[in-house]
């Protein structure tokens, strides 16, 4: 009697693999839940690069126009020479797209994606910080290629093209970044926002989020902005240039 007690309260092979197979299979699907989260969280940063590389390029080109103001006070607002200012694209080009990646893997990393205002508003102020720093450190690097290659828009040679990167870029990246953050800022509130009216539709928690798909979105739409700012109507850019001249 006591033999059958004690047999019925051991657990059978059965019963133990079940258990087993029971944690087995939590622990598969904790695994695809926090890869499925970390997979959405790069999507975020991922899509919102397109729309980070457009505002660098808007900033960029509507410092090169508030600097022949200053050097000419007879300037009268007209488009630039888009040659000279497509040349001196490739820095923000670079900077503007890594800037928002970080920015967006930082900010994501610390808050989440869920969050309705949290992550964004981190990632404005991760973009104010990297963007004029990233952009600020290539444009020397820029000019440099440009001599190289024979395309600068300048005249000077090689060697005082290598002098002024070496011995100007550290004091160059910090005057640029320090006086660029308050205009990186409104770039990345830009650039945020537009992102989010994205996500509203094909945002990273949606139930079928397509990474494909959202940054095709995100980059049509800077694009778009892109092509506005530079060659739509003057008025548009006017009230931009007058913001930055004001700054």
């Amino acid at each position: 009697m006591v033999s059958a007690t004690f047999g019925s309260m051991e657990s059978t092979p059965s019963q133990d693999s079940s258990f087993r197979q029971s944690y087995i299979e939590r622990d598969r699907i904790e695994e695809n839940r926090f890869e499925d989260d970390r997979r959405r969280r790069h999507g975020m940063a991922i899509a919102l690069v397109p729309l980070g590389i457009a505002m660098a390029l808007i900033m960029h080109y509507t410092n090169i126009v508030v600097a022949i103001d200053d050097a000419d006070w007879q300037y009268v607002l007209h488009r630039p020479n888009l040659v000279n200012v497509l040349k001196l694209s490739l820095a923000p080009l670079i900077g503007g797209g890594v800037a928002m990646l970080v920015a967006g893997l930082i900010a994501t990393a610390i808050a989440g994606r869920e969050g309705r205002f949290l992550p964004l508003v981190l990632t404005v102020f991760m973009y104010m910080i990297f963007m004029p720093l990233t952009v600020g450190l290539l444009l020397p690097v820029n000019l440099f290629l440009l001599d190289i290659a024979g395309l600068s828009v300048v005249e000077i040679s090689v060697g005082e093209a290598i002098s002024s990167w070496i011995f100007g870029t550290p004091f160059f990246v910090l005057t640029y970044a320090m006086t660029g953050m308050k205009q990186a800022f409104w770039a990345g509130a830009g650039a945020v926002s537009l992102g989010s009216v994205v996500f509203q539709f094909l945002g990273p928690n949606s139930q079928s989020f397509s990474l494909k798909k959202t940054a095709t979105a995100t980059t049509i739409v800077s694009l778009f902005v892109v092509l506005v700012v530079m060659l739509g109507p003057l008025g548009i850019f006017e009230i931009l240039f007058n913001q930055f001249r004001a700054s």
